[in-house]
Parts: structure tokens; sequence; C-alpha cells
């Protein structure tokens, strides 16, 4: 009898250890979430009801945009990239794959383990400027993606991702590991990619261009050829990284700039119609060890 008491007590300690392991793996490995778009149309319409099949209706639930953030509490199809990325969605731990093109106008902040993707053939534009759009929008002042993480035990990829007229298309921040993988960042104001603090950063199959000059009805923002100070990439604080495979073009300033403290490496980089190219920067003729 205590032979069997002691038995059941050990399965009862066994299984809630399980409960607990098992919990704590579903916490860290979340399944990955879907983002569907709106077919690249201006972004201004509301993004709600549609009717089923409507093109970016990628699930074909009638619904698109912020309808498809709340249509159900086990939905892993997403109308946002902010609502995917929250606590219903991957809650900053996970994968996040853009199904259906479409213009997203949302500042998006990546703090976990986040991979966010277009998948092929699928053309992902965070785009700060939409039709009609006053050139103040206060969403014009910031960047388009903020990666800041204070661990090391995290990474971010962000792949075949388009952000254009933000302050910066994508600023990296903090402890943050980021590769950006085959990705164009057109016509932000003041950095294509801001790279700050201790952050580790991997440029590849990358187009940076039009640095400094916003595509706006009323100009650049803050004020109309005024960038600050409009550099495609920069290296700043103790950051580093590697640059390869990439093109930088028509940027007010440097094209790549590298003020940091840290090791920077670039190699069969494409960088042109900058004012200067390079700063402080010497390219390797073919890689980077």
């Amino acid at each position: 009898m205590n032979y069997m008491k002691f038995r059941k007590n050990i399965l009862f300690v066994l299984g809630m250890m399980m409960f607990v392991v098992m919990g704590t793996i579903n916490t860290f490995a979340n399944h990955p979430v879907f983002v569907e778009g709106n077919c690249l149309g201006d972004g201004s319409a509301a993004r709600t009801l549609v009717p089923p099949g409507t093109c970016g209706d990628y699930d074909g639930d009638g619904r698109i945009g912020t309808a498809e953030d709340t249509d159900a509490p086990f939905d892993r199809v997403f109308g946002t990239i902010n609502a995917a990325n929250s606590a219903t969605g991957i809650n900053n731990n996970g994968t996040i794959t853009i199904v259906a093109s479409g213009i997203f106008p949302e500042t998006v902040s990546l703090l976990g383990n986040v991979t966010l993707q277009a998948a092929p053939g699928v053309e992902a534009n965070i785009d700060a400027v939409l039709q009609g759009d006053p050139g103040g929008t206060a969403r014009q002042g910031q960047p388009g993606i903020i990666v800041n993480s204070g661990s090391l035990g995290h990474t971010q990829v962000i792949r075949n991702i388009t952000s254009k007229n933000w302050t910066s298309g994508i600023r990296v921040m903090g402890q943050s590991r980021v590769a950006i993988e085959n990705c164009r960042l057109e016509n932000n104001v003041n950095y294509g990619i801001e790279i700050l603090g201790n952050a580790r950063v991997t440029i590849s199959d990358t187009k940076v261009r039009g640095t400094g000059y916003r595509i706006s009805p009323v100009g650049s923002f803050p004020f109309s050829n005024a960038p600050n100070p409009g550099i495609g990439i920069e290296f700043d604080g103790n950051s580093s990284g590697t640059v390869f495979s990439t093109s930088v073009s028509q940027s007010f300033r440097a094209g790549i700039s590298d003020v940091s403290t840290g090791s920077v490496c670039v190699a069969l980089i494409n960088v042109f119609d900058n004012s200067p190219n390079l700063v402080g920067i010497v390219p390797s003729a073919t890689s980077c060890n």
C-alpha cells in the first residue's frame, strides 16, 4: 500500500514537471503566424469587412486589416504586423510571415526572438506616407522598424521587407543581433539603416536608395530639403557588423558610414551617387572573415 502511494506521488510529481517543461517550451517556441495584405492599395481605405475572396483576404473569411486581428482567439492570421507580434500572436517570440502583398502604415517594434519576413513573390511595404496624408502625420517622424533587444540571447531576422518614407527605415539598438536580408529601404529621411549601441548587424542582398529624399506632397520631413543627416547605412556607438552584396545609392550624404568603435566589414558592395560614397570604410574585395 505504501509502495502504491509512493508510486502515485512520484507520477504526480513527474506529471507536474512535464506540465511545467511543456508550458515553458510552448511559451518559447510559438507557432508561426501570417499577416494578410491589402494588395498594395493606397492604404487609406477601411481595412475591415470585405466580400470573402477579396484580394488580400488570404484565409477567405471576409476580414482584412484590423478586423482580422480580433476575429478569433486561436486564429493564426492577422491583418497588421503589430497584432501578429502581440500577446495574441507570437508575443515577440517566433516567425511572422506576410502572405499577401500590402502597404502597412505602422511602426514595427521587434524585441525578442523574431523573424519578420514576406513570402516569396509578396511585396510587403511598411510605408509612412499614404495617399492623401499630410506631411506632418505623426508616424512620419518615427523609424519604420525598431529593433531594440536588451538581451544577448535574442536574435532577429528581417527578410524581404520594404521600409520607406520614415525617419529611419530600420533602427537597430541595444544588444540586438540582427540579420537584414533582401530588403529595400527607400526615401527615408535620416537613415536607411541606423545601427547603434552594442548591436551586431549583418546586411546582405539589400538595396538602400534615396535616403534624405522622402516622397511627400509637401517635401521631406521635418523640412523640405533638410534631411538630418541623410545617410544610407550608418554604424555608430559600439556597434559592429557586415554589409555584403548590397547596393546603396542616391543618399543626400554618405552611402555607408562607420563612426563606431566596433568592427565593420563590407564586401561586394555597389555604392554610387552618394555624397560621399564611403566614410570610415575600406571595402574588402570579396568577403568578410
